[in-house]
């Protein structure tokens, strides 16, 4: 009974706190403090849920069995010098809770204290910290143990994985971990003689997955397969895996529910389950895991626990005995069994019944145990006791040692379950220290859990003791074995990943051997074009390879071996060919399909079937034939090359049997058409050109045909030949007029392109050798039954629609699922056909290796991997081409075969239909023609007797002459200026006057924004608009080249400037209207700033491209040459100038787009309105310039571009300079004088890139350049000497800001009445605060302005009145107007006629240049149709606020446009102020203004019942930008709650101006008093320059 009481004083405290329901007390630690105890282990243990109230009844029997060990322990008299204490603190599940309580506990036995305030330690000695078994909470604690020096201990396998992964030293495990059971599985496999498993994981811990394979492959087991568990093609994915062994990754919970799965236990391979958790199967679990009639069998790897059945007695005693008294066995009992108070069990049975020992408590009493020998050893040894007298790392590694030199043997004293076991320890590969012992079992069930029995029995230790049953004859159905040069199987060190956009695995999945074929299906640079993509080629490859064994099912070919059909698009680019054919030779390399990683390893690509055209073709060919790659090739070329295999039959083979035509039919004078961009009809033609002299075949002339061009009418011939693609053959033969046209090649599919019927049409082509079921096949497929990208691909692009979401985007509907090809318009098919011979022939090759190396065909052998594939290549070599030549005559329907060839039995040929009773013959006879001059003039005289042409004849070469000579150019600049032929044409002479007009005045405008930037009149980042005008520039300087005659260089100068000059220009309006989307989008925000240079290189990049392109043309021979007349041109031709600027093209359609998106944001002077025109402007003179410059003669072609690019020019000058000159010329600089003794500078004035001058010693902007470092101020000389009496010390401050520029009288004795704060003199314009300094001081400013503003500390507004005698809204209510509002809007009547407006709010933050206070009249409560009064108040207050009435228009705001007479009717009294990071604006409005005009109907008369509006925001200097639209802000407009008759405010009583009184007419008040004339200021330069400009602009448009 001792046992329990002590047990109970244990509980007590929590208890009885618990029971007051006190949820802090559960953080209370639970001690256990035996009398005179010389060691102490503790730590966190997560007893309630995270909740704090429900318990966890595992964690409470494992508190209960240390407790119980250490009361056997410590009741042990042999053990009195060596009693061990505990401390155990609640962490609800919590990691924050589980280190605070470790920390307290560390700090409860003095670990944290310092080593110079160490003293005598004279209570126990800190011996462990136990870690908790939670992973989140062990993972909190390692972040802080694995920089401690402190021992560490884990009873739970999820708590030892977690400290090993953290890297916690010095860690001890009572525990198997995971490389345990992994050691474990590895000698499971060894028993089944394996060396290949697949994985299934959870995805929740991936360093985990990662830590397995890595130990599995130390040990030389491979992956095949790593797979989430809710992978969605699991079962699929499982069953196509190399693997007959499943590893799996899984708790309990999800095992179960795993192979719960029909589709998953019905697999016919062998399951593995490792316990990550640490859980074992129960017997019931083990018979119920596997349902019945599952074919799959599962072998459990998992810990064997002991029962303690003396703890269960003790453990149940206590409850029994005190679960009334005590809140925490309460609440365990009222959990565990379901009951509340007298309704739980007291007797001992159903107390057994429901109990269950936690499976944790063997490993929590033998850690206990080892702590306490270890603590017996030290405590026993003086010297070792002194070492451990404090928590050092000495002590820890003391501790560490013992722990592994120990071997504590369980006595009688101890639990009698374990009485003489050993307790002994070991250093696992981690570096943790294990228990030795620990045993593992393999646990074997299959038939649906009926056999169950143990495979292997495995105990812990340095050198692990292993028992394995014998292997049975039937798990070598499950043996597992890596084959070579797959993925997984340590071939591929580093795996190169390819575009998954251009890989396509048919049926993906991992395969022994691969056949890789190329294919052209896109073209083009960006890879999407498919307009010639022939979809019978790819069809017929995946056709063939998957009915090759059931096509020769008699053969049964390749028995027990699967091939992988890889399709790859080449993007018809020879190095994208070449360079797949040498990866798969020379590196693994990986893509992602259909949800898998496919990794293809060199050596398992057996052979390589090529249907490419073209140049690509020829690379892959020249690449196959120099031997490099010793494997099969087969391609459907018509050349036969070695090392590849062609089934076509050669060229040669087609021209001999045309050449047996030609001579059968007496056909030897023919005239050839040719395509010469189609390379399969060059080395068609090559090869006729070079056998028709040896079978005295004439060839009269050659003609070209290409796409676009007009087709030549036919040649002198009654016999045309034609080598051409279909499409060109079509075109030819419709405008032919030859008697007889054969057809060689692609040319014999022209019916698909026209529906003429042409008599005499003979075609010559390979025998057809198509199936018929492919055929059938390739009609009735559609994207359901081919679910393949490549497939679905070429179905969007023919039927315009989607098959997958991601192209629903692009094509705007989905597709049925049920379009079909159209097999018409594939043609013949002659290439898909030998296509499918060439890749039989291969498969064929193959058959006949593997039965030579591998007789037994149950799947590859090792001597099929080492020689395989040179052996297939040259089996392939052997093998037979086609040589049968069909001849058709096309019947108006159909072509119907006339007869053929071959090279045994020659040509046989039937009757033509063309035939009449005088058969049609083509004969040349010498010396009519001049075919034969090359032969022996001895054999044939007359054929070196030939007529002299006069005309340029064909020579019957196909191949082009260059132009030989020197290039056309002038001697001198000179001669070309003033000798040149340009001067003929007296529209060159206009056209160069007004270019040099425009060049004039663009670079004025260049040194006037110059000038201004220099003087910091116009600050900022200016150098896209500079540059936009240098582009300008430009495009007038180009206009130079296309007026001068046409030499060689300036041919090139106008094809390379002509693009780079638009391109800088366009490129620059696109940047700018990117930058100013990005201001809109980000405001004035000041956590995200996207820099400069981010639109420079924007700029550089389009620019770049530009000049890219234009690089060809230095690269070209000749762009100069000379008319019949002699005079020059350039060779370079109308459309290939055309689609040269294609690229600029799409730079303007770019900027159309853009600036047609901003075209509404009024940022930085409505600059995106004048983009938008600027870009509609040049949008319609390119297509007006394109189209005209097909039009025109050609004399005045060059004219068109000239007047294109003045127009163009000009169109942007006037849109994006003169609106930004008349601003920049309307504003002056003015200079802000302050003094230094002023106890407070309005900080504010100053520039917000410059320091304040509070800081730093005050630096005139205008004078900084005269010191070298610029620190001199403006009372400085240049020399260094002050001005006067006045010195740096006391001199005054001076920063420059902007403003508009108003009206001076001309007399200068004479200054106009002051207003309320501004007061003007000729002088220069200096605002000055408290200043003393004389006058000379700034005798060199620019400006003859003065102005003399008196700065207050304070908002001067009264809102005392409110509701009495002022009508007012604030922001908050009754806030006060100088302090705490954020908006506030007052009005009142004053007098006759007079409403006084009032208005303040907080500056904007960040503060702005202009800000805006406006108030509004409105009948409803939804912006529009509203008046509104608005004040704009600069950023430094320096500026008096300007008021202007202006309407709301919808959701948009339209200023009213008043001369100065009406202004002063409606507004007046206007003061303005900023104070303090508030603005506030003050006026005096007429009620009813005395206006001849309404201006529209946007006046209103203020008497009347409206609600009111009040708004904030920032301004420009032509208008207000949009307000806040964020309800939470501060500056969200405020909006009356009732309507308010503006004229009834106040005690003033409105009166009504008298009707008799005559309304101002300003107008008719100019025309009565022309005496009267407005001051104007004096004539700058800046002015002129901008009058000059306004003038050339109509002139400019005229002249256009």
């Amino acid at each position: 009974m001792s046992i329990i009481h002590q047990f109970l004083s244990f509980l007590l405290l929590p208890s009885l706190i618990v029971s007051t329901r006190d949820l802090c007390s559960v953080y209370d630690p639970f001690k256990v403090l035996p009398e005179h105890n010389k060691f102490q282990i503790g730590g966190s243990f997560p007893l309630h849920e995270s909740d704090c109230t429900t318990l966890r009844p595992d964690v409470v029997e494992e508190i209960v069995a240390i407790q119980w060990a250490l009361t056997h322990w410590n009741q042990n008299p042999v053990n009195n010098d060596a009693k061990l204490g505990l401390y155990a603190g609640d962490t609800c599940s919590r990691s924050r809770e589980a280190l605070s309580q470790s920390l307290r506990f560390l700090d409860s036995v003095g670990y944290h204290e310092p080593a110079e305030c160490r003293t005598t330690n004279t209570g126990p000695k800190l011996l462990g910290l136990i870690c908790p078994k939670d992973v989140s909470s062990s993972i909190s604690l390692g972040s802080i143990l694995s920089v401690s020096d402190l021992p560490v201990a884990a009873y739970s396998p999820l708590a030892a994985a977690a400290m090993q992964g953290m890297g916690v030293p010095n860690l001890l495990a009572t525990t198997p971990t995971l490389d345990v059971f992994i050691d474990s599985l590895i000698r499971v496999l060894s028993s089944l003689r394996s060396n290949l498993v697949a994985i299934v994981e959870d995805k929740e811990n991936p360093e985990m997955t990662h830590k397995v394979t890595t130990q599995l492959r130390e040990a030389d087991i491979h992956v095949a397969e790593i797979l989430p568990t809710d992978h969605p093609l699991l079962t699929r994915a499982l069953n196509d895996s190399d693997s007959t062994i499943i590893v799996s990754l899984l708790n309990k919970t999800m095992l179960f529910d795993t192979l719960s799965r029909p589709s998953i236990n019905h697999i016919d391979k062998l399951w593995i389950s490792i316990p990550i958790e640490g859980e074992a199967l129960s017997t019931q679990q083990q018979t119920s895991i596997l349902p019945d009639q599952s074919t799959l069998e599962l072998i459990s790897i998992q810990p064997r626990f002991i029962e303690l059945p003396q703890f269960r007695d003790y453990f149940l005693r206590v409850l029994k005995n005190n679960y009334k008294s005590y809140a925490l066995l309460t609440t365990y009992v009222e959990q565990v069994y379901g009951c509340k108070g007298d309704s739980c069990p007291t007797d001992r049975e159903t107390l057994m019944a429901k109990y269950t020992q936690a499976r944790t408590a063997e490993a929590v009493i033998r850690m206990t145990y080892a702590f306490a020998a270890v603590g017996k050893i030290i405590g026993g040894d003086e010297e070792k006791y002194a070492v451990c007298e404090h928590a050092t790392s000495e002590c820890t590694t003391l501790i560490m040692n013992e722990l592994l030199n120990l071997d504590f043997v369980f006595g009688l004293s101890d639990p009698s379950e374990l009485i003489g076991q050993h307790l002994r320890f070991f250093r696992s590969r981690e570096g943790v220290i294990l228990a030795e012992g620990m045993p593992i079992e393999a646990i074997r069930i299959s038939n649906g859990g009926e056999n169950i029995y143990k495979v292997l029995e495995y105990r812990t230790a340095k050198n692990p003791e292993v028992i394995s049953s014998p292997m049975k004859p039937s798990d070598t159905r499950f043996r597992s074995i890596c084959a070579p040069f797959r993925p997984f199987c340590g071939q591929c060190q580093t795996v190169v990943p390819v575009n998954s956009a251009r890989h396509f695995l048919s049926v993906p999945q991992h395969y022994p051997l691969y056949l890789v074929a190329l294919f052209d299906m896109h073209e083009g640079q960006s890879c999407n074009g498919m307009d010639n993509t022939d979809i019978s080629l790819p069809m017929a490859f995946v056709h063939t390879v998957w009915t090759f064994k059931q096509r020769f099912p008699q053969l049964s070919v390749l028995q027990n071996l699967d091939l992988g059909a890889l399709l790859v698009d080449t993007c018809s680019s020879g190095k994208q060919a070449v360079e797949t054919v040498v990866r798969a030779e020379s590196q693994c390399f990986r893509f992602s399909q259909a949800g898998r990683n496919i990794t293809i390893v060199p050596g398992s690509v057996f052979g390589y079937v090529s249907s490419l055209k073209a140049q690509s073709g020829q690379s892959l060919r020249g690449f196959f034939s120099s031997g490099d790659a010793n494997t099969a090739f087969v391609s459907i070329d018509s050349e036969q090359l070695r090392h590849s295999f062609s089934a076509l039959p050669p060229s040669r083979t087609q021209i001999v049997a045309l050449l047996r035509l030609l001579n059968h039919n007496q056909w030897s004078f023919v005239t050839v058409a040719l395509a010469e961009n189609d390379a399969e009809s060059l080395g068609l033609f090559s090869h006729f050109e070079r056998l028709a002299h040896e079978s005295e075949v004439c060839i009269a002339e050659v003609l070209s045909i290409k796409n676009g061009e007009e087709m030549p009418k036919g040649g002198s011939t009654n016999v045309t030949l034609i080598f051409s693609p279909s499409r060109l053959a079509a075109s030819f033969i419709e405008s032919s007029s030859a008697l007889i046209h054969v057809l060689i090649g692609d040319s014999h599919d022209f019916s698909i392109h026209t529906q003429k019927i042409f008599p005499g049409t003979i075609s010559v082509q390979p025998k057809d050798i198509v199936y018929e079921d492919f055929k059938e096949w390739a009609a009735s497929t559609t994207p359901l039954s081919l679910p393949e990208m490549w497939f679905w691909s070429y179905i969007e692009k023919k039927h315009e629609c989607a098959l997958s979401q991601s192209s629903k985007f692009v094509y705007g509907r989905m597709c049925s699922g049920d379009e079909l090809i159209d097999i018409k318009n594939l043609g013949r098919m002659t290439r898909a056909g030998y296509l499918a011979r060439g890749v039989e022939r291969l498969l064929f090759s193959l058959d006949a290796v593997y039965r030579k190396l591998c007789p037994q065909q149950i799947g590859l052998c090792a001597e099929f991997y080492a020689k395989g594939r040179k052996i297939v290549a040259e089996t392939l070599a052997k093998a037979k081409a086609e040589d049968e030549i069909e001849i058709f005559e096309w019947m108006g329907e159909e072509f119907i075969p006339i007869g053929n060839w071959t090279t045994r039995g020659g040509l046989r040929m039937a009757k033509m239909s063309r035939s009449s009773s005088t058969p049609i013959v083509s004969h040349c006879t010498p010396p009519l023609c001049k075919c034969f001059l090359d032969r022996d003039f001895f054999q044939r005289p007359l054929d070196d007797f030939s007529l002299v042409e006069s005309s340029d004849v064909s020579t019957g070469s196909y191949i082009k002459r260059q132009p030989v000579g020197e290039l056309i150019a002038y001697p001198s600049i000179t001669d070309h200026l003033t000798k040149g032929i340009w001067r003929r044409q007296p529209h060159n002479l206009v056209l160069l006057l007004i270019v040099t007009f425009l060049l004039i005045v663009a670079i004025s405008v260049l040194l006037l924004i110059l000038i201004k930037i220099y003087h910091r009149v116009v600050k900022g980042n200016q150098s896209l608009g500079i540059t936009l005008l240098i582009g300008i520039i430009s495009l007038y300087s180009t206009s130079y080249f296309f007026i001068f005659d046409p030499t060689d260089i300036v041919c090139r100068l106008r094809a390379t400037l002509h693009g780079l000059s638009y391109s800088i220009s366009f490129g620059v309006m696109i940047a700018k209207a990117t930058q100013l989307r990005n201001a809109e989008t980000l405001g004035f925000a000041n956590i995200i700033h996207i820099s400069f240079w981010n639109y420079w290189l924007l700029l550089f990049f389009i620019v770049g491209v530009q000049i890219a392109l234009a690089v060809r043309w230095f690269a070209e021979p000749f762009m100069a040459s000379l008319t019949s007349n002699g005079d020059m041109m350039c060779s370079l031709g109308r459309e290939e100038f055309v689609l040269a600027n294609i690229y600029v093209v799409i730079l303007l359609l770019l900027a159309l787009f853009l600036n047609a998106r901003n075209r509404n944001i009024k940022r930085n002077y409505k600059e995106t309105k004048w983009l938008f025109f600027a870009s509609v402007a040049c949008t319609l003179v390119w297509v007006a310039w394109i189209v005209s410059y097909f039009i025109v003669p050609f004399q005045y072609k060059d004219a068109t571009v000239v007047i294109a690019l003045l127009s163009c020019g000009s169109i942007l000058m006037a849109f994006l300079f003169f609106p930004k000159i008349y601003i920049l010329l309307s504003y002056e600089p003015v200079v802000v004088e302050f003094k230094r003794d002023q106890d407070k500078l309005p900080a504010h004035l100053f520039e917000r890139e410059e320091t304040p001058p509070s800081l730093r010693r005050a630096i005139s902007p205008t004078s900084s350049t005269n010191g070298s470092n610029g620190d001199q101020s403006v009372g400085e000389s240049p020399s260094g000497s002050s001005v006067g009496n006045y010195s740096d010390d006391n001199g005054p401050i001076f920063t420059t800001i902007m403003r508009k520029k108003k009206a001076r009288s001309s007399d200068s004795g004479k200054d106009r009445s002051p207003t309320h704060s501004e007061v003007f003199s000729p002088e220069p314009s200096v605002i000055r605060c408290q200043s003393s300094r004389s006058e000379e001081s700034a005798h060199h400013l620019p400006m003859e302005l003065r102005l003399v503003r008196s700065w207050t500390r304070q908002i001067d507004l009264d809102n005392s009145e409110c509701n009495r005698t002022k009508w007012c809204m604030m922001r908050p209510r009754g806030c006060h107007p100088d302090r705490d509002c954020t908006q506030g809007y007052m009005m009142s009547v004053v007098g006759n006629n007079q409403l006084k407006v009032e208005m303040f709010a907080q500056s904007l933050v960040p503060a702005v240049p202009l800000q805006y206070l406006a108030i509004g009249f409105s009948t409803d409560k939804i912006m529009g149709g509203d008046m509104v009064s608005e004040c704009v108040v600069s950023e430094t207050g320096v500026e008096g606020g300007e008021v202007f009435l202006s309407f709301n228009r919808g959701k948009s705001n339209d200023r009213v446009h008043f001369d100065d007479l009406e202004a002063e009717v409606v507004y007046s009294d206007i003061r303005s102020s900023v104070v303090n990071g508030r603005i506030s604006c003050t006026f005096i409005q007429s009620i009813r203004p005395q206006l001849d005009s309404s201006h529209g109907g946007r006046i209103m008369d203020l008497d009347h019942e409206y609600y009111i509006f009040g708004a904030t925001g920032s301004a420009q200097p032509d208008e207000v930008n949009p307000h806040d639209l964020n309800r939470d802000s501060f500056y969200f407009p405020l909006i009356s709650e009732e309507t308010v008759n503006p004229s009834l405010v106040g005690n003033t009583p409105f009166v009504h101006p008298d009707s008799s009184l005559t309304r101002i007419t300003t107008r008719k008040q100019q025309q009565q008093s022309p005496s009267i004339t407005s001051p104007r200021p004096p004539v700058a330069a800046s002015s002129i320059i901008l009058s000059l400009l306004t003038l050339l602009l109509p002139l400019t448009y005229f002249i256009f």
